[in-house]
């Protein structure tokens, strides 16, 4: 029996997991990691805190294994959470927090490079957002002083999974990989290269960025191990290969701080309002993948407990689900509008409701307004080509109310399987070569279409009220 190890570092946690030649978890463990929010806008992580995570959860895993387990781990793969940057020197030392993909400090900065947008989404196959890299990397080199002890050719500007990998592999690499170099919005999407234009406009020097590499490929020795890194790519290029074989009617819809509706493309081709993205690359391969991202999901739950104080959402959720029939609506740009509209500076409120004290209207508002946005971005997957399938996994799946609502608002059988880890999953099969004999999660649940014509209804109202506020 052989392993295969794969490192999960999200937005809450780091985790580790060692699957067995079945794809079946043999072992995991899991460590939470913070993030500050410091003023609106910013949301940051300490740089050593994750890196520390990430090498705690490692060492809990490989150290509760005897030594002849141990030697059973073959390779290894790694995913992280996209769009998340940091400056650090050539020693390894962070140069200040790690920007999280849901910071858009630089969002002003982005508002000065409207005139170049359709070129920018030509060249990266992503809309011109705050949300991505690039304009993090360049407001966090403007924050290194001139009389800092860093010399400039010491300076790194790179996504987070270089920092890690720098640190985790006995070499020492400074590399990324496609899918996260993506993620950047200075890499060209049909070279898989940074673009000497787009380093031009958001003033990110080449120089400073790391190698650009495959996302399947020999990275190294994984430190204090024998156990090589085959695969390094974002997370939620890792879930689309997490929950088995999907096919071109199906979409994969992983529900976690954000939701991220994920679809494979028969060859690349362009969209003007949703993403497309890297479903998988080697040496001489590349394929491709259509990719919607909802940012308030998990952590809009996460906001509306805080900020009118919700204990227990998680117990309450499928009582209040069941019996409030007719919730306000929730206007949900928490982390910013993201597609199809890719917007930061519409405010989050809820709309035709004054009662907040009561609490579970609030949440099933906030639930709402996810199958809402998901569901907006499925018609426009839809008008480019059919979809019978909406494949949940992630966290959030675990709401029945969520599911039946999107099934009902779709019209479309949605499954869920009994993999919550699908990053995991997926990661640990892209470094294991894509064993064909691993089997497919099972599905745990069907949730099929249910007339709601008040639910529609409230879809209809949302949509009209987004439009209004955003001038269209």
């Amino acid at each position: 029996m052989s392993y295969y190890l794969a490192i999960d570092q999200g937005s809450h946690a780091s985790r580790a997991f060692l699957f067995d030649e079945t794809g079946n978890i043999a072992a995991s463990c899991s460590n939470d990691v913070v993030a500050n929010r410091p003023a609106y806008g910013r949301v940051e992580h300490d740089a050593g805190q994750l890196l520390f995570s990430v090498r705690d959860v490692l060492a809990e895993l490989i150290t509760g294994l005897d030594r002849r387990e141990q030697e059973k781990i073959i390779v290894c793969g790694i995913a992280t959470q996209r769009s998340t940057v940091l400056a650090w020197q050539s020693n390894g030392e962070p140069i200040g927090p790690v920007l999280s993909w849901q910071d858009v400090r630089a969002a002003d900065f982005v508002e000065t490079l409207r005139s170049h947008e359709r070129r920018i989404q030509q060249l990266t196959g992503l809309p011109l957002s705050a949300h991505y890299g690039a304009s993090k990397l360049g407001w966090l080199l403007g924050e290194i002083s001139p009389a800092s002890v860093v010399k400039q050719e010491e300076i790194r500007l790179s996504p987070l999974v270089s920092f890690l990998l720098y640190h985790l592999i006995e070499n020492k690499p400074y590399v990324v990989d496609h899918s996260n170099a993506q993620r950047t919005q200075l890499m060209d999407l049909v070279k898989l290269d940074w673009s000497k234009q787009l380093t031009q406009w958001f003033g990110v020097p080449v120089n400073y960025l790391p190698e650009c590499k495959p996302m399947l490929a020999n990275y190294g020795i994984l430190s204090g191990t024998q156990v090589s890194v085959t695969a390094v790519c974002g997370d939620q290029n890792a879930a689309l290969f997490g929950t088995g074989e999907i096919s071109n009617d199906t979409a994969l819809i992983n529900l976690g701080s954000g939701a991220f509706i994920l679809r494979p493309l028969p060859e690349h081709t362009a969209s003007q309002k949703q993403l497309t993205g890297i479903a998988s690359s080697g040496n001489k391969t590349v394929s491709y993948l259509r990719e919607a991202t909802i940012n308030g999901a998990g952590s809009a739950l996460s906001w509306v407990a805080e900020k009118y104080g919700i204990d227990d959402i998680k117990q309450r959720l499928p009582a209040w689900l069941q019996t409030i029939e007719a919730p306000p609506l929730f206007i949900n740009t928490i982390g910013g509008l993201g597609a199809p509209w890719w917007r930061q500076d519409i405010e989050a409120e809820f709309i035709g409701h004054n009662d907040f004290n009561n609490k579970g209207a609030l949440v099933v508002a906030v639930i709402e307004s996810i199958a809402f946005m998901l569901f907006a971005n499925i018609v426009l997957m839809m008008e480019e080509s059919p979809l019978k399938i909406l494949r949940v996994s992630g966290g959030l799946s675990n709401v029945d109310g969520l599911c039946q609502k999107l099934a009902s608002l779709s019209r479309l059988t949605v499954e869920r399987t009994d993999n919550p880890e699908a990053t995991a999953r997926g990661v640990a099969w892209l470094a294991a070569g894509s064993p064909a004999d691993w089997g497919s999660p099972g599905t745990t649940d069907i949730f099929r279409p249910i007339p709601d014509k008040a639910l529609n209804q409230r879809y209809s109202q949302y949509i009209k009220i987004l439009e209004i506020k955003l001038g269209e």
